[in-house]
């Protein structure tokens, strides 16, 4: 029986494209400069409906950041072996947690926020976990599941909130690893030393070739 496919309402469609506003501001202008009115400009319509829907501006930007990180789960679940292959679970967990720093890192609304307003996104990626943190953690705590289900992760293993805070800290680290020309050679360690404290690393070479 295939599932029903769902249409979004007009405020989940109204909510789409001011975000899409406030990912397009953010990159071009910075958020600092990035105004209500630039958004209900793009977005075409008022800047009351604008507030009315996210709130605040910082609302509106942690919001977006929440759809960013949302969309860079799903790109990095999808580039993963099928469960059920030869590639066990312990392995999938490892490379999401590699390719998941790389999405970070690659993320042009993540490096505008974080080069012009810091201040509003340190606290929201170190002093809580919101909602962009909980998306990770939960796509993390699945795999880790799966891991430990087909018998490649032993229950006693790594959290995945210790392992969030793996990810979390190659990333935020990216700055100074990528002057260096250190981060995608951390980004592959951070691979190897997960897959080794979790399992048998003997497929992890060969699933990150193919």
């Amino acid at each position: 029986m295939n599932a029903q496919r769902h249409t979004p309402s007009v405020t989940e469609v109204r909510d789409a494209e001011i975000l899409d506003a406030v990912a397009d501001g953010i990159r071009r202008y910075g958020p600092r400069k990035l105004t209500a009115q630039d958004v209900a400009d793009a977005a075409g319509m008022s800047r009351m409906t604008v507030y009315r829907a996210m709130g605040s501006m910082d609302n509106a930007i942690l919001l977006a950041l929440t759809r960013e990180f949302t969309r860079a789960v799903a790109r990095v679940q999808a580039t993963l072996p099928a469960p059920g292959t030869t590639v066990s679970g312990a392995t999938r967990l490892a490379l999401f947690l590699g390719a998941g720093a790389r999405e970070f890192v690659a993320s042009e609304l993540v490096a505008s926020v974080r080069t012009h307003q810091p201040e509003l996104l340190e606290p929201y990626l170190s002093g809580r976990l919101g909602r962009s943190q909980e998306v990770v953690l939960a796509a993390i705590a699945e795999l880790r599941d799966a891991g430990i289900a087909d018998g490649s992760i032993a229950p006693s293993a790594a959290s995945a909130l210790t392992l969030l805070f793996l990810l979390r800290g190659v990333a935020l680290g990216a700055p100074l690893l990528r002057a260096d020309g250190a981060f995608e050679r951390t980004s592959t360690e951070l691979t190897e030393l997960v897959a080794a404290a979790l399992a048998n690393t003997a497929d992890v070479h060969s699933a990150q070739l193919n």
